[in-house]
């Protein structure tokens, strides 16, 4: 569909407010009009010794009620921004709970964040300033036009041949803003990720005294997003100053005619005559015609930021659309025998996995071999319902596993690093199982080595900072344990659990996994020889491995 369709989409929930601020700036012109006609002609009869009081009650009337329309319409363009940025944030909430988590990868979180929150947010302007600029833009000059011809045609064809210069001029201006505007949000992304991610490792880069380091790579994504967004500065500055030259020089033509004409020392005959008080409403009028049009000018920003917002987010839940939540099958405690048939699937320029078949069953673990990156994490992702299978099929306990279905309820997964919140360990523990009682908790962490049983409710009463940082990662890994302890499910999914352990802590780790596995099903992707070593199945990833086409 594109970014089109979705500014589209979402503008249209701005189109009521986005409407009503049109309006006021219609009423506002209008308004200058009444003031034009009144200080013109007021101040001619002035000149002649005439009573103007009630033409110069016009002028100030006019002024009044434009000051009133300029105020609804900065109310109801603000709420036109508000209400852009709603639905585009509904919609990608929206994806959200029909995809699942899995929306949300391809990227860091400090990236993700951004998208969700600064680029929505750059579609506030696309609504509450360009769209009904971009009509008043239109509509404005021809009301001008429109005045200016009851006093003078001339001024009029003039303000008119002027005008036809800025639609190219326009144009051009409108493919540089997007580019820039779409390279700068990138930027932003970019410094975001990076801040995000080193702002939760903070510990480990003093740890490692690395703070020098990463504060140089934070400097260089902050100088990207500096350079790109002076050239956006750049980009405006410049398009606003020819846009101004361009208005200035027609102004001053029809200054000149009106100034000439009125001194009767204009060099040619034009068939009308110019009075004082046609001149002055002239001269007010005119630089209105063009304020719209100045305006688009620095409009152009808010639509390039627009569109370069919703370019990204369009392909976002485009790619979000293509993978539908998985149907989660109901849970069971029973550990199951799963059975890879002749399994297919593809990573996108020809790799994939061709033909993988193991089998695994209670009390067995699985383990899948290979370097990071050869698919061992995909291949598990597909009993989760996360990925989709081009042949073959998996079994669990002898029923075909159905396309898009999920074992997820019954099953407890282990990463390289578990997730851990601020607060204590009872709170990380009951992530697992809400309703686990104190006594379930102890038993749990001195199951797994964590603690001793004298020690329990102090350990579960131990405060983690943020990320849970005050573990070591054995123990981390083991916090994962005991979550599969008091979660209860039979199938234990494993993703590179010993990566950032030492020889130690890995040894530690394997014991208490091959305690906890004996009444469990355990499928596992490691490159450790020890995992290896104690697993009853190995799969070999590059056996099946199929490489991408080349060019």
């Amino acid at each position: 569909m594109g970014a089109k369709h979705w500014l589209g989409r979402w503008s249209s929930a701005a189109r009521g407010p986005a409407g009503r601020a049109l309006l006021m700036q219609i009423l506002g012109l209008l308004t200058w009009g009444g003031i034009a006609f009144g200080l013109g002609y007021g101040i001619d009869r002035m000149s002649r010794g005439e009573p103007a009081g009630w033409l110069l009650g016009i002028a100030a009337g006019g002024a009044i009620v434009r000051a009133l329309a300029g105020w609804l319409q900065d109310g109801a363009a603000a709420r036109a921004g508000l209400e852009m940025v709603s639905a585009a944030r509904a919609d990608v909430f929206g994806a959200l709970r029909t995809s699942g988590a899995a929306l949300f990868e391809g990227a860091d979180a400090g990236t993700r964040t951004s998208q969700v929150i600064d680029r929505t947010a750059r579609l506030s302007g696309y609504a509450a300033r360009w769209l009904p600029g971009r009509q008043m833009a239109v509509i404005g000059p021809v009301i001008v036009l429109m005045m200016v011809a009851t006093q003078s045609w001339l001024a009029a064809a003039l303000l008119l041949i002027a005008v036809m210069v800025l639609p190219a001029f326009i144009w051009v201006t409108l493919s540089e803003v997007t580019a820039v505007a779409r390279a700068q949000q990138a930027s932003l992304d970019q410094l975001s990720g990076a801040f995000q991610a080193r702002a939760a490792q903070a510990g480990i880069i003093r740890a490692f005294r690395a703070v020098t380091r990463e504060t140089a790579k934070l400097q260089e994504a902050s100088n990207a997003l500096r350079e790109r967004t002076m050239k956006v500065l750049r980009v405006a500055f410049l398009s606003t100053a020819v846009l101004e030259f361009f208005a200035s020089i027609s102004v001053a033509m029809v200054a000149v005619y009106v100034g000439f004409k009125l001194l009767g020392v204009f060099p040619f005959e034009t068939g009308e005559t110019l009075t004082l008080a046609e001149g002055l409403t002239i001269l007010i009028l005119v630089p209105e015609f063009f304020a719209p049009i100045r305006k688009l000018s620095a409009l152009h920003h808010d639509r390039g930021d627009g569109a370069a917002a919703a370019g990204v987010l369009a392909d976002w839940l485009e790619s979000g659309a293509a993978r539908p939540l998985p149907v989660r099958l109901p849970a069971q405690q029973a550990a199951p025998v799963i059975e890879f048939r002749n399994v297919s699937l593809s990573f996108g320029n020809g790799a994939g996995l061709e033909g993988v078949s193991f089998s695994v069953r209670p009390g067995e673990m699985a383990a899948l071999m290979g370097p990071s990156g050869t698919g061992k994490t995909t291949l598990l992702k597909l009993l989760l319902g996360q990925g989709a299978v081009t042949s073959g099929d998996i079994w669990v306990d002898g029923v075909r596993l159905a396309p898009g279905a999920s074992l997820a309820d019954s099953v407890t997964w282990i990463s390289q690093t578990p997730w851990l919140v601020e607060g204590n360990i009872e709170e990380n523990l009951k992530v697992a199982c809400p309703e686990a009682s104190l006594e379930a908790l102890r038993a749990a962490v001195v199951a797994t080595g964590l603690t001793k049983e004298a020690d329990a409710a102090a350990f579960l009463a131990r405060s983690l900072g943020r990320g849970g940082s005050g573990l070591s990662g054995g123990q981390r890994q083991r916090i994962g344990l005991a979550r599969v302890i008091l979660r209860g499910s039979g199938l234990l999914l494993l993703d590179e659990p010993t990566a950032h352990l030492d020889e130690a802590s890995e040894a530690d780790f394997i014991r208490t996994l091959q305690d906890i596995s004996r009444t469990r099903t355990v499928i596992l992707g490691t490159h450790s020889d020890s995992l290896r070593s104690v697993c009853d199945t190995v799969v070999d990833i590059a056996d099946y491995r199929r490489e991408a086409a080349s060019c």
